[in-house]
């Protein structure tokens, strides 16, 4: 229990620290960050952010990160925003949920380390 709850603050601490190098504001990310779940949007980012977040609701979680990583190889600029949010909404799945998808929270923990080092991200600043 004490390791997914620090995986959790980890994810968590990662996604704050991104977006606040992206956008330049450390209050940006806010409960309000989620997958495009409505409708579909405008443009490339706004589609594989609606894709991503339908393969999520069907619980096609490895298919999504697949889907996410295609995007990063094609040098897609806004995967990264993209795929902070689609990490950041998998940290707030249940550990029932993603047990159930075999996509364990290491795997969150993980995949956003690499999306983050894939743009030139230096995490070590967080003390990990």
């Amino acid at each position: 229990m004490y390791h997914q709850d620090w995986l959790m603050r980890q994810i968590e601490s990662i996604t704050r620290y991104a977006f606040s190098l992206l956008l330049g504001k450390a209050d940006e990310l806010s409960s309000d960050i989620h997958l495009e779940t409505n409708r579909q949007t405008d443009g490339d980012a706004g589609s594989l952010s609606f894709l991503l977040a339908g393969l999520v609701r069907e619980e096609r979680l490895c298919e999504a990160e697949n889907l996410l990583y295609a995007a990063v190889e094609q040098k897609d600029p806004e995967a990264l925003t993209v795929g902070l949010r689609f990490y950041e909404s998998l940290n707030r799945l249940s550990d029932e949920m993603l047990k159930r998808c075999n996509f364990p929270r290491d795997e969150i923990y993980s995949g956003l380390r690499e999306l983050c080092s894939l743009y030139g991200y230096d995490l070590s600043v967080l003390g990990e």
